[in-house]
């Protein structure tokens, strides 16, 4: 019986390394996730700590998993689609990645550029009516971009500067 018990709990953590293994290789070929984010989705399904811990260095160990890369893919993609660095901030956070991490990527994806340059660029071909409400709801649009409210409507006057014919 003790021998029959040493097996089956033998085979049963074989199954969960073999599960855990599989489903990190699954879940990364669908999507670059962090370590965070496949750690919540182990953990969900139940494989214990150790093994996870050990699949996710394995990934890791791969090159199939890595923060600093998964940061700066994310950053320069928010940069090129025109947010503001505190959106980016944001999404880096809520997928898990480290500060440390984020603070790098962000600082090569964003650099030292003005704000207000990158929000100007953010209203690219976007139409703003100069009354006091179409100021406001260009304001509004680059707020929910992740532009301070200050670099926002300094960006929508500027913007509607250059674009009055004068």
């Amino acid at each position: 019986d003790d021998v029959d018990d040493v097996r089956v709990t033998a085979i049963e953590e074989t199954l969960a390394r073999t599960r855990a293994r599989l489903f990190v290789v699954r879940s990364l070929a669908a999507r670059a996730q962090s370590v965070s984010e496949i750690e919540r989705k182990l953990t969900a399904r139940d494989i214990p700590e150790h093994i996870a811990r050990e699949a996710i260095d394995s990934a890791s160990g791969h090159g199939y998993l890595d923060d600093a890369e998964l940061a700066g893919q994310l950053a320069r993609g928010m940069r090129s689609r025109r947010y503001g660095l505190r959106r980016a901030e944001q999404v880096l956070r809520a997928r898990g990645i480290t500060a440390e991490d984020a603070a790098v990527a962000l600082r090569e994806a964003y650099g030292v550029e003005d704000e207000v340059g990158l929000a100007r660029n953010a209203l690219h071909r976007r139409a703003i009516t100069p009354d006091e409400a179409g100021r406001r709801k260009a304001v509004a649009f680059l707020v929910r971009r992740g532009f301070s409210a200050g670099s926002a409507w300094r960006a929508v006057k500027d913007e509607l500067a250059a674009r009055t014919p004068g």
